[in-house]
């Protein structure tokens, strides 16, 4: 039995022009856009072991019973087609010539080409011309045992608010490439759109296939929800859902290519998600997550590091098999969850937003799939830090998914959050040390808080505390020099010493000593001591978006905050056993069909 499982791709688009690398490595080259052509100039070389055209043979052979694999082309001209594998000993990437075939072909022709057998990881291709040649396509195809094929039925659910132009883009492009195509994915695939901003029209886009379902704002937590209730009730017998964020750039061929994996995937991993990787919209070459965890010490982040998919060593160190760390997650920018584990373990939790795709990969005990190729690219996700979503809402969400399905019980969130609540304070920020003193009150309030619908009423009230923003130019009498925001100097005992015992004077410290400053100091996570030191004003920059906030010393408002965090942390460690043990005796009743159909008012 053949599949066509991995079609070539070219950079079609105004995004994609300037990032041939991910495409094809080399030299540019030129793209006839109106006939969909790669033109390859004479004597030279083109070279498709890249992010998105290798083929993951080892992963293919390692999740289902690919047997053997063959590259189809079409191209016209005079050229010598070079099949290769490659492999990464260590960090060096190993290639290997596994065949080459001359061609002459005056007219366009397709061309098949059988790969040998061979223990590399990713098969590539190169094209050597000896005339101008043309490259109209190509794709890959797998040779499987029969009878292995499995009934697969995809449903996306999206998740949009206020983000039209975003969200109509991708159903556009969805409905041209993969339900108007000749594929078989047209008759398996269904979206959802949940239209928590109430802004679309759901006649312009409702079928057969497309539904657009008006929703309160219930935040992504909510909307994810409404569109597993709506995946599980269809007349279809769905077996996926895929959850994919609104503000994204997707690949229609990263789920075409996904829906081939499952449908051929061993019963072994049938309960595997598939997580696509987060690549940056802004450099849109880097990925900056796959999978992620929770560190120990209550952070967050990717498994991997950053990785520059131009970069061979990078692309190759991706695609590998990497060690399980503990508490794994997929982010929901692209997940896909197979239906029997939400059947078996239940819906997320009410967190409107942060944690629930956390929490929810923990419940589940979640393994992965991820592969090169499948993947989105997120907007506005590298430079952008919101103190209500940083500070409030991962903080309380953080308590509350340890409380409720005990998970992370080697995590020490509190720790973490006293550790920040000081930074912020010794910072002169003293909106964002309020903010984790909330988060901290509101999960004391226990279950019944989040259970009732008032994400968007909390993300009102609690954005209010955002700094605001400015445009560093209105700041224009300052000396700031961006490239130090971002350093940590070296401080001597006796400033490390007047730092600490005045708590940046903020006690035993006349404020008639402090600089008139002001102090320039990074507006995110980063935290240097030696850049706040005594001043009576500290300017919060974000270098990238050139933007500025004044933060002023205050001395009043410290001792209201260190009076309440020292009653808040009190309460925490005296009332924590017996909060967690109510959100715990929860659970069933909010991961359940009938309380989230109460919740979203679709009864």
């Amino acid at each position: 039995m053949n599949l066509k499982l991995q079609n070539l791709l070219f950079p079609t688009g105004d995004k994609f022009e300037t990032q041939w690398n991910l495409f094809y490595r080399g030299e540019r080259m030129r793209y006839d856009a109106e006939h969909h052509i790669l033109c390859i100039p004479k004597y030279r070389v083109a070279d498709f072991m890249s992010y998105l055209n290798a083929f993951s043979l080892h992963k293919w052979e390692k999740y289902t019973n690919l047997q053997a694999v063959k590259l189809h082309l079409l191209i016209q001209g005079s050229c010598l087609v070079r099949l290769v594998g490659y492999t990464l000993d260590v960090h060096s990437p190993v290639k290997q010539v596994l065949f080459e075939q001359n061609y002459c072909l005056n007219e366009c022709a397709e061309i098949v080409l059988d790969y040998p057998e061979t223990e590399a990881a990713l098969l590539a291709f190169e094209i050597e011309t000896d005339s101008d040649c043309k490259l109209f396509g190509g794709w890959y195809e797998g040779e499987f045992l029969e009878n292995t094929r499995k009934n697969v039925n995809l449903s996306i659910a999206t998740t949009t608010f206020k983000k039209e132009e975003f969200i109509q883009s991708n159903l556009q492009l969805l409905q041209k490439e993969l339900l108007d195509s000749d594929d078989e994915i047209k008759d398996h695939l269904w979206i959802h759109v949940i239209d928590n901003g109430r802004t679309l029209k759901p006649e312009q886009w409702n079928s057969d296939k497309i539904t657009v379902h008006p929703n309160k704002n219930v935040g992504g937590a909510g909307g994810f929800t409404r569109g597993m209730i709506e995946s599980m009730e269809q007349p279809e017998n769905i077996t996926h859902v895929l959850l994919m964020d609104d503000d994204v750039i997707i690949l229609p061929e990263s789920i075409r290519r996904m829906y081939y994996l499952l449908r051929m995937l061993k019963p072994e991993f049938d309960e595997y998600f598939v997580s696509g990787a987060m690549l940056c919209y802004e450099e849109m070459n880097i990925q900056h997550e796959d999978v992620g965890f929770v560190h120990a010490n209550g952070s967050y982040g990717p498994q991997k590091d950053l990785l520059d998919h131009t970069l061979l060593k990078d692309i190759l160190e991706c695609d590998q098999e990497w060690l399980d760390r503990q508490h794994m997650y997929a982010g929901w920018w692209f997940c896909c969850i197979p239906m029997q584990m939400i059947q078996k373990n239940g819906l997320p939790l009410p967190l409107f937003i942060r944690g629930d795709d956390v929490e929810f990969s923990l419940r589940n005990q979640a393994k992965f799939i991820t592969m090169n190729g499948i993947c989105i690219w997120h907007m506005g996700f590298t430079y952008k830090f919101n103190a209500y979503m940083e500070l409030y809402q991962v903080h309380r969400n953080s308590l509350i998914l340890r409380a409720t399905s005990g998970v992370c019980q080697n995590v020490d969130f509190m720790n973490r959050m006293t550790k920040l609540f000081r930074a912020r304070m010794l910072s002169l920020d003293y909106n964002g040390a309020e903010l984790i003193l909330d988060a901290i009150e509101d999960f004391l309030k226990g279950p019944e808080f989040i259970m009732q619908d008032l994400g968007e009423q909390i993300m009102r009230e609690k954005s209010k505390k955002n700094e605001k923003m400015v445009d560093l130019r209105e700041f224009s009498d300052l000396d700031i020099d961006l490239d130090e925001v971002y350093q940590d100097p070296p401080r001597n005992f006796l400033r490390k010493w007047l730092y600490r015992i005045t708590y940046n004077g903020h006690r035993f410290c006349s404020e008639s000593r402090l600089k008139e400053g002001p102090g320039i100091v990074a507006y995110d996570w980063f935290y240097s001591p030696e850049h706040n030191f005594w001043f009576k004003k500290l300017l919060a920059v974000n270098p990238h978006l050139k933007t500025g906030s004044m933060r002023v010393f205050n001395k009043e408002k410290y001792r209201e905050l260190r009076d309440r965090s020292k009653l808040l942390f009190g309460r925490y460690q005296k009332e924590r056993v017996t909060i967690e043990q109510k959100y715990r005796d929860k659970k069933d009743e909010m991961t359940s069909i009938s309380f989230w159909k109460n919740y979203l008012a679709t009864k």
